[in-house]
C-alpha cells in the first residue's frame, strides 16, 4: 500500500480510514489495531487515533472497553430511524426542488441518469455509487434550502456507506437504477406527488436491503 505523503496529513488520513470502512477493508465488529494501520499508511500513530476518534464522532467507528476501536455494526433500529429521517427530508428536498428547478437543472439530472446506466451496464459499483450521491446532492442542492442541505451534510458519511451496502447486494443495482429513473420521470413532468412517492420507495427498497444484510450479520 502506498504511503501517504501529500501535506494536509490529518485529512489524508481520515480520507483513507473512512474509505476503508466505506468499501469493506474492514468488517462490521472488526478491531482496528492503531499501530499496524499507522504503519500501512507509513505515518505516526496520532493522526490516525485522531482520524478514528473523528469517525467515532460520525458514527462509523465504536470505542469498546478492552477493544477499543471497532467497525460500528448497524442495529435495526439505527437503520430504520436513518432512513426514515431521510425519507422525510428528501421528500421535501424533492418538492422544493420541482417548485425551482430550471431547464438546466432537470438536464444536469438527465446527463446523471445517462451515466447510471452505463455504470449499470458495466457493473462498476464505484461509478455508480458516485453517481447515485450526486443525483441526490443535485436534488438538495436545487431546494435552495440551505438547513436542509446541512442536515443531510451532517448525514454523509452513514449515507455513502448505505448506498455501498444497498448498491452491493445482488441485484441492487438494476433496481436502484430503475427507481432513481422513476424519480428522474417525475421530477421532469414536474409531478410533486408522483415525485415523493416515488422517493419514498426507493428509500424503503433501500432499508429493506440494508435490513436484511443487517439480519445477515453483514453490517
Amino acid at each position: 500500500m502506498e504511503a501517504i505523503k501529500r501535506a494536509s496529513l490529518k485529512e489524508e488520513v481520515l480520507s483513507k480510514i473512512k474509505e476503508f470502512i466505506m468499501k469493506g477493508r474492514f468488517a462490521p465488529g472488526q478491531r482496528i489495531v492503531i499501530d499496524a494501520l499507522a504503519k500501512e499508511l507509513g505515518v505516526s500513530v496520532t493522526p490516525v487515533r485522531e482520524a478514528l476518534h473523528h469517525l467515532a464522532a460520525e458514527g462509523l467507528v465504536s470505542i469498546e472497553p478492552r477493544k477499543g476501536f471497532t467497525v460500528k455494526k448497524w442495529e435495526a433500529k439505527e437503520i430504520e430511524d436513518l432512513l426514515y429521517l431521510r425519507m422525510y427530508l428528501e421528500k421535501l428536498a424533492v418538492k422544493l426542488f420541482i417548485e425551482k428547478a430550471s431547464e438546466r437543472d432537470i438536464n444536469d439530472l438527465a446527463a446523471i441518469i445517462e451515466r447510471m446506466d452505463r455504470s449499470v451496464e458495466a457493473s462498476d459499483l464505484e461509478s455508480l455509487t458516485a453517481l447515485n450521491s450526486q443525483f441526490h446532492r443535485k436534488i438538495l442542492q436545487g431546494s435552495g434550502n440551505q438547513e436542509l442541505l446541512k442536515i443531510m451534510e451532517s448525514l454523509s458519511a452513514k449515507l455513502h456507506r448505505v448506498r455501498i451496502l444497498s448498491l452491493s447486494y445482488p441485484g441492487r443495482m438494476g433496481q436502484s437504477r430503475t427507481e432513481h429513473r422513476t424519480i428522474f420521470e417525475a421530477i421532469k413532468a414536474r409531478d410533486i406527488p408522483k415525485a415523493e412517492k416515488a422517493v419514498e420507495e426507493h428509500i424503503k427498497n433501500v432499508m429493506t436491503v440494508l435490513l436484511k444484510r443487517a439480519q445477515e450479520g453483514l453490517i
